[in-house]
């Protein structure tokens, strides 16, 4: 018998679809596009991944099984990130802070308004010196390590990597967005969506201006303030105004984030495997060769898109219908919510 599921958020889903569809734009595009726009998808990402992360953790909120759904897929993002980045592809699997990220959020739904938004500033202006000084510090570690015949790598320089000293990801630039995601679920209200709609516009703008004029430098991943700014602006500007276009334009737009939100509903195994293509796509390649692939990136972006809005409607049945890795895991969810809890033995 089919297991009854809340409603999903149309918004939020078509959010986390064009989330992955800017994925394969920065792990496959050949070319940066006019006017490098194709680099927006490089900082778009994985700061989107995290704020709908915190978005779907406030959704969750309160729901039946919060805490196994949880559990489930933030070790199930962590165990398959692990194993992915042995795979052999040219990406910089990004799951394990995900995975890390989604059970942090469960924490950050329980915390005021006033601590989130604090929060979320303080981290952001920290960043960029808790980033160079872990980093120096992991590189002196490992230094003394090397000096002194011991293994340099280990649980200790992988957290700190995790948390501040990762090349590409750190937990302390991605918490503050997950945050804000929690924050706009809480404020869904037109006129709050509209008004953070605004700044965003206004923010990326004046940012993208900015770089055009040679005053700032807006390098991916580095997490200078101007790019998490810019950050924090693009991933308003896809939530907030997908949700605006549902909102204000309604059943003019709804079959584009229908098939959106379809692609969003499927983000797990979309990400799965993408990495597996691309690693096939090079295994055997000759030396020097990228997946760099317009064919790559349009077969996975379409592919992506039809497998969304073909899988609920070949498997019918809950929480099946979710996806090839979705439906799986929350199963396993369900199945963790109706296990009895243990009882002390009387003898």
């Amino acid at each position: 018998m089919p297991v009854p599921t809340p409603s999903r958020d149309l918004a939020v889903d078509a959010a986390r679809g064009v989330a992955i569809l800017s994925m394969f734009v920065a792990h496959f595009a050949p070319t940066l596009g006019p006017g490098q726009v194709l680099l927006l998808a490089d900082h778009l990402t994985a700061p989107l991944f995290a704020l709908l992360i915190g978005w779907g953790a406030q959704l969750g909120r309160g729901r039946g099984g919060e805490w196994s759904s949880v559990l489930v897929r933030g070790a199930a993002l962590v165990g398959l990130g692990l194993l992915l980045e042995d795979a052999g592809a040219q990406i910089a699997v990004v799951l394990v802070w995900l995975g890390v990220l989604t059970l942090l959020a469960v924490l950050l739904v329980r915390l005021p308004d006033l601590v989130l938004a604090v929060g979320a500033v303080a981290l952001l202006w920290a960043a960029p010196d808790v980033v160079a000084s872990t980093t120096t510090h992991l590189g002196e570690w490992r230094i003394e390590r090397v000096f002194a015949g011991e293994p340099a790598d280990g649980l200790y320089p992988r957290a700190l990597e995790v948390a501040a000293a990762g090349p590409f990801y750190r937990l302390v630039e991605l918490v503050p967005l997950a945050a804000v995601g929690v924050l706009l679920a809480r404020h869904g209200g037109r006129a709050v969506t509209l008004a953070t709609l605004g700044v965003a516009a206004v923010v990326a703008a004046v940012l993208l201006g900015a770089e055009a004029a040679g005053e700032v430098a807006l390098t991916p991943y580095s997490g200078t303030h101007p790019v998490l700014a810019l950050e924090l602006a693009l991933c308003a500007l896809v939530v907030q105004g997908a949700r605006t276009l549902e909102d204000l334009v309604g059943r003019t737009v709804r079959p584009v984030l229908a098939l959106l939100a379809g692609a969003g509903t499927v983000a797990l195994t979309a990400y799965v495997v993408q990495v597996l293509v691309a690693a096939a796509w090079v295994r055997d390649a000759p030396p020097g060769t990228t997946d760099d692939s317009w064919l790559l990136l349009g077969g996975l972006a379409l592919g992506t898109v039809a497998l969304g809005w073909a899988w609920p409607r070949v498997v019918r049945v809950r929480p099946w219908d979710r996806g090839p890795l979705e439906g799986p895991l929350r199963a396993l969810a369900q199945g963790l919510d109706h296990v009895p809890p243990l009882r002390p033995h009387r003898g």
